[in-house]
């Protein structure tokens, strides 16, 4: 489960099997950010901040491409893990314990992320409306916001859908798994339960790592683009199916995914 906002998930204790196993997406989606960054602040982004940042792959790589980026994640393992890797790299990367409702971080950046469906920890409406709220005070003005998050593709599977995927680096390569528990399901706070699976296979040895069930919020668009507007912090400027500025989110998507830019009033 997740407490305050905190994913508490054992696969989030293994950073280096992490971030093999999620990399398969960062140029597409660093592209996207830098896209959003162009048209709506006329490329006036210089500083970022990567709420729930995990292992560390966006900061790493848009630090890469000339950013200066600050990351938050709740996991130690995370952050120390994104710690080695910035004294390996002495890239302009820094991070932070802390998660989506506690922001140990003041700023103020010209940007700032939440991806890879971190969003739905946040479990309430106030939860949401306030972490919109705490985000805003940390942005310049007219500072933009991506979030990425998870979304049924057809109505009939509402917390029933499946993903597996796998990756490789080196001599590893991490198979994921990735389910939802349908009979989990509140329909009064529309949460339910989710789960990671990785299996590890390394040096000749194979190791299955289940993260255990974690409560996770289903949002809709529309709901979504409600809680944007109540927290009157932010103005929503894009809603994406895809990383890609030409793929909007419509009817014919076909899409698990919501992608959306908030931009700081």
């Amino acid at each position: 489960m997740s407490v305050s906002g905190q994913p508490t998930s054992t696969v989030y204790s293994h950073p280096k099997y992490y971030a093999i196993a999620y990399k398969w997406n960062t140029t597409a989606e660093c592209n996207l950010l830098e896209s959003c960054f162009k048209t709506y602040r006329d490329g006036n982004v210089k500083t970022l901040l990567d709420i729930g940042c995990g292992a560390g792959r966006h900061l790493f790589e848009l630090a890469r491409r000339g950013y200066r980026t600050t990351g938050i994640d709740p996991q130690p393992e995370m952050v120390a893990f994104v710690k080695t890797g910035q004294r390996n790299t002495k890239l302009p990367v820094t991070v932070t314990q802390g998660d989506l409702r506690t922001i140990p971080v003041d700023g103020p950046f010209d940007a700032a992320i939440c991806l890879m469906d971190t969003f739905r920890f946040l479990l309430s409406n106030q939860d949401i409306v306030q972490h919109f709220r705490d985000v805003a005070k940390r942005l310049t003005p007219g500072g933009l916001y991506v979030t990425d998050f998870w979304i049924p593709m057809k109505w009939d599977q509402i917390a029933n859908e499946m993903y597996q995927w796998e990756q490789t680096e080196g001599d590893t390569t991490v198979k994921v798994f990735y389910l939802q528990h349908p009979e989990t399901i509140d329909p009064v706070t529309q949460t339910f339960e989710d789960e990671l699976v990785f299996t590890v296979e390394e040096d000749g040895t194979t190791q299955e790592i289940r993260g255990g069930r974690t409560r996770t919020r289903l949002i809709m668009p529309q709901e979504f683009h409600s809680l944007v507007e109540a927290s009157g912090a932010f103005d929503l400027v894009e809603t994406l199916a895809e990383f890609d500025l030409e793929k909007p989110l419509d009817a014919s998507s076909g899409t698990w995914r919501m992608i959306s830019v908030l931009k700081k009033r």
